[in-house]
Parts: structure tokens; sequence; C-alpha cells
């Protein structure tokens, strides 16, 4: 490391979070990943950007996490361009996860488009709930890799109480015939998750822990993982982690998740895991607006003098 580069180093460090991070990683490791992004100085290991969709859902789950976030809603021509700098700003990623709400058909193509553009190797699963979907998302839907459909429930019927919605709810049948191959149903191992039904469906499955979970979610996990053929293809994206398993020729993708996800208001970005763009256009590396915020379409035009270490 040349003279000026260890100045610089130096005085990064003086930074409580950087010293600490420094310490863990040691300097080689540190060098690599330090950067600045959007302006930020960050430790990189950003491997997924996730995009939250802006407009509504037309879900109304009881038990959803994301509803405070719907009103921060901007427009989707500011939300695609924002769009457009996170997936430059990380031209090394190689997977895009799209959520949150909807967008309409011709948006929701030019996005898919859009990453393939820029990211052509990357690979691009959706997360849907079904609703509002149509032959108009065929171009988008090509450019897919996976699309993981959101159920709390085998039955239909069943499930469409459960998100109360007045819009069209595809049924599993008709997912199949509109996603094909690509198709994942997307269940939540809760207390009354039973693998049997959801594997008779004949499609792949993508689980989730529930997490902090309850007694009895936890002991349904582990039941559950008793009762799969575990591979040892495991995915580890720092502190989370993703199985690949079989149950009867059914393929199976579990998220075990993030048991240490803390939120933290007004949290640096020192450790920046995962690029999440809030349907409000902010970017965070959290599931929060206010925690490990990495760009603000409301502030982003005030300049702040940073330090650059070259690598």
């Amino acid at each position: 490391m040349k003279g000026s580069d260890k100045m610089q180093l130096d005085e990064i460090l003086k930074e409580q979070e950087f010293y600490n991070a420094y310490l863990k990683l040691g300097e080689e490791e540190f060098i690599k990943h330090y950067r600045q992004i959007f302006g930020t100085n960050c430790l990189d290991f950003v491997k997924t950007i996730v995009i939250n969709l802006p407009e509504s859902c037309y879900a109304n789950c009881d038990y959803c996490i994301d509803k405070y976030l719907r009103r921060n809603s901007i427009e989707t021509i500011k939300f695609l361009n924002i769009c457009e700098k996170v997936l430059r700003e990380f031209p090394t990623v190689l997977s895009v996860s799209i959520t949150g709400g909807t967008l309409k058909a011709n948006d929701f193509n030019n996005l898919t488009s859009l990453i393939k553009e820029i990211l052509p190797l990357s690979r691009i699963s959706f997360n849907t709930n079904g609703v509002g979907f149509n032959e108009e998302y065929l171009p988008g839907i090509n450019n897919i890799n996976r699309i993981n459909l959101h159920r709390n429930a085998v039955d239909d019927l069943e499930n469409a109480k459960i998100f109360k919605t007045d819009k069209h709810l595809l049924t599993i049948e008709e997912a199949k015939a509109l996603f094909g191959d690509k198709l994942y149903i997307r269940v939540t191992i809760d207390e009354q998750f039973n693998l049997e039904s959801y594997a008779s469906l004949g499609i792949p499955l993508y689980l989730n822990r529930l997490l902090p979970g309850t007694p009895l979610s936890i002991k349904t996990y582990y039941d559950t993982l008793n009762k799969i053929e575990i591979s040892e293809d495991i995915d580890q994206r720092r502190r989370n982690v993703y199985l690949s398993a079989m149950y009867k020729d059914i393929p199976i993708r579990i998220c075990v998740g993030d048991e240490f996800a803390t939120h933290i208001s007004g949290r640096k970005p020192t450790n920046l895991n995962v690029a999440i763009v809030h349907r409000s256009g902010i970017v965070c590396g959290s599931w929060y607006e206010d925690d490990k915020v990495i760009f603000n379409p409301y502030e982003h035009e005030k300049s702040n003098k940073k330090l650059t270490l070259k690598k």
C-alpha cells in the first residue's frame, strides 16, 4: 500500500464502525470491500439487489409487515430511474429480486429488460401473490428466471380470503399456465405448514423460515428439514443462508433467514450486505427506510466530501 493510501486508510479507521470492521476482516479483506456507493463510505458485500415495486400489491393481508411503506411510494418514472442508477452502481451483482407491490405491464416489462441490459448475467427472481397478472406481462416474465408465487393455503378460495383482494387472483393452475417451469410456490413455514399438502401440487417449493418464530413454528421447521433431502449446495450470503433440497422429486429451496437482523434507525451502511430499492425511492441496506441509507432521492443533490481508498 502506498503512503498516501495508508494515510487515507488511517483517516477512514478513525470512524469506530470501520475500525471494528477492519479488526474483524483484516487489512486485505477490508480494502477489497471498501468503496463509496452514491458518495457514502461502505464495505460492499452486496450479492443481491432487491427492487420493492411502488404500486399497490392489491392485497390486504392482516400479517403484512410492509403496509406502512405503501404510503411512501413515488411515481413510477422516478422509481425506474432510481432502479437504473442502482443497477449500474453494482455491476458485479448476479442476483436481482423483484418483490413488493406491482407495476403496470409495460413498466414491469421495461424494468426486467433494463435489468438484463445492465446485468446480462444476472438471475432475476420475482415474488408475487399473483394478483392482477395476465398475458400482457409475458415479455417481462420471459426475462425472469424464477417466479415465487406466494401462498398461505393450498386451496385457492381459502387463500383468496386471506389475501382480501377485490381483483382477480391467479389460481395455481392459471399460474402454471402463465409462468411455466419458472414457477415456485412460496410458503412460510409457520405453525400450520404441511409439507405433504404443498408437495401434492407437484410444483417446486420456495420455503421461508418464520422469524423470530414460535415454539411450534420452530418445531415445524425442524420437522420439515428432517423429511427432506438437503444437498450440499449451500448459498451463504453473509448471515443469510439458502438451502437446496428434494422431497418426493419436488425441488425445494429454503431461505433460513437472518436470525440476528435488527432495525437500528439512523445506522450507517458500514457493512452493506444487500441493496434494497424501497418504493419511496430510498435505497438502503435494510428493509427499513431509515436504516443503512445509501441513496435518498430527496437529499441526493447535497454534496459531502468523502474519502476514497484505492484498491
